[in-house]
């Protein structure tokens, strides 16, 4: 990966602002821009002392890294070939972050405009416009509109854990039968993501199981599958520093003209904003309204209950989104889920999901498997 290149963008951006610093948390956004892996899996906070100022502080000249010294010492051996050119371990006695404000003073920080990305920290925040004085913006963009162009290296990886997705699904299915609990399933699906090289999954997946004894929708799942039930899957896995995000459906049993007739709407759905990427320039709230009508001249707008999907890469959420009120225009290298579904509850839950690339002359589906009706014997 080229980070001086994505620093330099970065720079430039800041430039154009008159930022005299960007700030950066331990995150998947500090990873693309130098190179030093993120800290912590991105759903999940954890409580060390001085790990909220953890990330880079990226100035003209500069790429520090702030790392509290316990967590340190298990990424300061790993720092060639990253972008940074000063690493600052903060001692496990400073709970007040001067470390963190003694080094941000020697750069001549105080009084400054300084741009941070949107998750950084309110400690941090409130450090910058209390003890420097500075001017504190929200600057976001700069890097979301770096993060949302793969390159070709991205892309590759992308492709390969696409492929992992659709294996591990492939996998799985002979779990799928009655009596079989959903936590077991869950539990082998991530095992299934590391047996084929994914560090961990890219966010807490899920088996949306519906019929009419299920538990809540979303959420931890104790429930057994029976007869009469749909599995909807929706799962992913962190590849290299990339994350994947995938969703099929499977019938328990025969499913009726109803469940027939919603899996045909969901395929066409997300088909219909697919194929009009071809069409030429696309937004976001385009292929969303593309999808949701398709779903409204049907008649059951109201069980199509989220957006139509998110950019994806280093975060399985990113910017921009498929979703009212984006009008971004999707741009080749862009890659992006597109994931309708229909939800009633204690009747079904029936979605697609793939991982789409957005090309010169349309789009490319990075997963392959199988959208065909899948019935396994109840």
């Amino acid at each position: 990966m080229d980070y001086q290149r994505r620093i330099a963008a970065l720079r430039a951006g800041m430039a154009q602002r008159g930022l005299a610093a960007y700030l950066v948390p331990a995150d998947a956004s500090m990873e693309y821009l130098s190179g030093v892996k993120r800290v912590y899996r991105n759903y999940t906070h954890m409580r060390q002392n001085c790990l909220e100022l953890a990330g880079l502080v990226i100035t003209p000249e500069q790429v520090l890294y702030f790392i509290p010294r316990l967590t340190g010492m298990g990424t300061l051996p790993f720092l060639e070939g990253t972008a940074v050119t000063k690493a600052v371990s903060i001692p496990d006695p400073d709970l007040t972050g001067e470390t963190w404000l003694r080094e941000l003073k020697t750069l001549g920080l105080s009084g400054k405009h300084i741009g941070v990305n949107r998750d950084i920290r309110a400690q941090a925040v409130l450090m910058l416009q209390n003890v420097l004085e500075a001017k504190v913006t929200d600057e976001s963009d700069l890097v979301d509109s770096l993060r949302a162009i793969k390159d070709e290296e991205e892309i590759a990886l992308m492709r390969k854990n696409a492929e992992i997705a659709d294996q591990v699904y492939h996998e799985i299915m002979p779990m799928i039968r009655p009596g079989e609990r959903v936590r077991s399933i869950e539990r082998e699906i991530e095992r299934r993501f590391e047996t084929h090289g994914c560090s961990c999954p890219s966010f807490p997946g899920e088996c949306i199981v519906l019929g009419p004894n299920s538990g809540p929708i979303f959420g931890m799942n104790y429930d057994k599958i029976e007869k009469g039930y749909t599995v909807a899957f929706d799962f992913g896995g962190m590849y290299q520093g990339y994350c994947s995000d995938f969703g099929r459906t499977v019938f328990v049993g025969e499913p009726d003209r109803e469940l027939v007739r919603y899996h045909e709407l969901v395929m066409k759905a997300q088909l219909d904003a697919m194929e009009a990427l071809k069409s030429g320039e696309c937004t976001g709230q385009m292929l969303n309204d593309i999808a949701h009508g398709v779903m409204d001249q049907a008649g059951i707008g109201a069980h199509f209950i989220h957006r139509l999907g998110h950019c994806i890469g280093k975060d399985v959420h990113e910017r921009p989104f498929l979703a009212p009120g984006e009008h971004t225009v999707l741009k080749p290298g862009m890659t992006f889920t597109v994931e309708p579904s229909i939800v009633v509850v204690r009747r079904c839950c029936i979605r697609v999901e793939d991982v789409v690339l957005r090309t010169e002359t349309g789009y490319e589906c990075l997963n392959r498997i199988t959208k065909d009706i899948v019935v396994v014997e109840a």
